[in-house]
């Protein structure tokens, strides 16, 4: 009842103060509507303030907001803090909407805003705070203004958002607690610590690129890398409520509440199945082999399932199995299928390929340190990863397989044989011998898979020709890109890459096969798209080398 009270005396408030304030003489608001609504609930008024200033409110008019800018001491060109896309708008605001149903269903139904501006910009002392929002239909006005007294000589604690667990919410279903967020500090945040039911569970990983927070905190160098995660094995956990804390310390030794949330464990432990991720191939990538015998004096099979070892298409990924205290201990061996039809299985198919220079292939269990830093206290996590190596041309001509399109599934087994198909990958498979033209093969590093970007993004990769990589070009929703910083249509193209070289020795170009594309996401919509490496080799053809699915939040509309 309280909060009920408190937001309608905010909202009356900011009626009477929008529609009477002086300064509304300076906006084009002829064309408003004559119920315009909205207040800045953050910094309060008379507040004493340091380090990052945080605002935040609502304004309401019917309209979708088009742009939100900020003033401190005066409304003038001068005085303007925030800069085009560094304000956070369209935030959902349940409890605005409860009290002013008619603007459900409305473009302007997500009324929030959030911004910031550095205290130490400005000399101790008294300061007045403006916010002027305009919508797309060009109205424009100004919210009532807020007095501050910044104090620079105060030292901020950390401070931040939990972005997970929601709250009172539920843990995946497959055993492990979520729990990430971001942290800010005006000096520098130290390390951020998770407590489940008031006891440190670890630290979290900090460093995770947030878009997001750094359009809200211009000012701040450290906000784009500002997020942090960790994963929390919840099957160590009694089923019931539970509650995590996250708290940042900065490098003063001053701690800082990030958020609180309950959740509620409700696992049956021993029959919850493996999790992971595939990560090479791309989806839509075309592989190729050899269909015809090599040649005298080339790699030859020796009766496996490798006959040319010199083009072998790989599939590489981990996998982590939870409740292993409760079971007979974690994953036991992932399976490669071919449209339902077992190709390779890890328990079966291990082994060292002479061909290979001895190596160890189609295996679980290759070390992987960053499945490790990101999975703490999993115990199979610093060995998590599975590799297979497929002869494409063996398929083809020895397995009654035929060229055209199929489904890669990879599924991934416990010792209590519960499995998980951790990833449908669609490949097209083909003969690229002679006359044919061999496909490109390629990666994007960055993004990363539903990895979610914002503003000017570098997309990184590799990508490698038989027949030599002459242009990369990078399609979005099958639409060419133009890179923000060159102007060029094309990716730039040769960064060194002694890794590629070593997993392909065959293929020219190995050695200096990275590419890089600066992406304007600000030019497509705030969704999920595709993007795609589309490769030029050295006889003029042009084909697809596979596809990598993002999101894009720029959180603001483009000006």
């Amino acid at each position: 009842m309280k909060r009920k009270a408190l937001v309608i005396s905010v909202v009356a408030a900011a009626v009477t103060l929008v529609l009477g304030h002086p300064l509304a003489a300076q906006c084009p608001s002829a064309s408003c509507p004559s119920q315009t609504l909205g207040a800045i609930e953050l910094p309060v008024d008379g507040s004493t303030v340091s380090g990052y200033v945080l605002i935040r409110g609502f304004a309401l008019d019917g309209n979708q907001l088009s742009s939100i800018d900020v003033y401190v001491d005066g409304t003038d060109p001068s005085n303007l803090v925030s800069g085009v896309g560094g304000i956070k708008m369209q935030i959902a605001r349940p409890d605005v909407m409860q009290q002013f149903p008619a603007y459900l269903g409305t473009a302007g139904a997500q009324p929030g805003f959030e911004a910031s501006f550095r205290a130490s910009n400005y000399p101790n002392g008294v300061h007045t705070v403006h916010i002027r929002v305009t919508d797309t239909s060009g109205c424009c006005f100004f919210l009532a203004p807020r007095t501050i007294t910044i104090d620079n000589s105060i030292n901020q604690p950390p401070f931040g958002g939990l972005d997970y667990p929601l709250p009172k919410g539920t843990v995946n279903a497959n055993g492990v607690l979520e729990v990430f967020g971001w942290t800010l500090d005006d000096t520098r945040v130290n390390h951020v610590d998770v407590y489940i039911d008031g006891l440190v569970e670890r630290q979290a990983v900090t460093g995770v690129v947030r878009a997001d927070v750094a359009a809200a905190f211009p000012d701040s160098f450290d906000a784009v890398t500002s997020g942090f995660i960790l994963n929390v094995d919840s099957t160590r956990l009694p089923n019931g409520v539970h509650e995590v804390t996250v708290k940042a310390v900065d490098d003063q030794g001053q701690t800082g509440l990030i958020g609180t949330r309950q959740f509620q464990v409700f696992s049956n432990a021993p029959s919850l199945p493996p999790f992971g991720e595939v990560e090479y191939p791309l989806l839509n990538a075309t592989w190729f082999g050899n269909c015809f015998r090599p040649v005298t004096g080339s790699p030859s099979g020796g009766g496996g399932d490798i006959v040319d070892p010199r083009y072998l298409m790989r599939v590489y990924g981990w996998a982590l199995d939870t409740s292993i205290a409760e079971e007979r201990g974690g994953v036991s061996n992932i399976r490669l299928e071919l449209d339902g039809v077992v190709i390779k299985d890890s328990r079966i198919n291990c082994h060292r390929e002479f061909l290979l220079n001895n190596a160890l292939i189609d295996c679980y269990g290759y070390y992987r340190p960053d499945v490790e830093v990101l999975y703490p206290g999993f115990p199979q996590a610093p060995n998590a990863g599975f590799q297979f190596f497929v002869d494409v041309g063996y398929l083809l001509t020895q397995k009654g397989i035929v060229e055209g399109a199929h489904m890669l599934q990879l599924k991934a087994y416990d010792k209590e044989d519960n499995w998980t198909l951790v990833k449908e990958v669609p490949v097209v498979l083909e003969c690229a011998t002679q006359n044919l033209d061999p496909p490109p093969i390629a990666y994007v590093e960055d993004p990363t898979n539903y990895e979610l970007i914002g503003g000017v993004w570098p997309v990184t990769g590799w990508a490698l020709d038989l027949d030599n990589v002459v242009r990369v070009r990078i399609l979005i929703d099958g639409v060419p890109q133009v890179d923000a910083i060159s102007g060029n249509d094309w990716a730039e193209y040769g960064f060194a890459s002694p890794d590629i070289a070593v997993l392909y020795p065959n293929y020219p170009q190995n050695n200096a096969a990275r590419f890089r594309f600066f992406l304007d996401t600000t030019k497509i919509s705030n969704s999920e798209h595709d993007l795609n490496v589309e490769v030029q080799d050295g006889r003029g053809f042009r084909r697809s080398a596979g596809t990598r699915r993002f999101l894009v939040s720029n959180r603001t509309l483009v000006r």
